[in-house]
């Protein structure tokens, strides 16, 4: 890589990088004055106890794991889809 095209690389991603910081500040700074503009008068309401009938005893998780014959993992496919391209002996079909 020549110095000319390091150097426009570098302006791009700093370009990049500074519009990725201005954009967090500006909504951090934009939720911050929404935040403040919140009624200073909040209506108060009666709140009763709310009166939990009885806790549940337990409970339980089934889970049901279901394989099947031919089944082939994606990884695995992937991998044999790439090595149809390279030569290799590929998916065994």
């Amino acid at each position: 890589m020549s110095s000319s095209q390091a150097s426009a690389w570098y302006r791009r991603m700093s370009i990049v990088y500074a519009m990725g910081a201005w954009t967090v500040l500006g909504s951090a700074f934009l939720f911050g004055r929404e935040k403040d503009k919140l009624p200073d008068e909040v209506e108060q309401k009666e709140v009763l106890p709310v009166e939990i009938p009885e806790p549940p005893k337990g409970f339980y998780v089934e889970t049901i794991v279901t394989y099947r014959d031919d089944f082939v993992p994606v990884p695995e496919r992937i991998y044999n889809y790439l090595k149809s391209w390279t030569g290799g002996p590929g998916a065994e079909s």
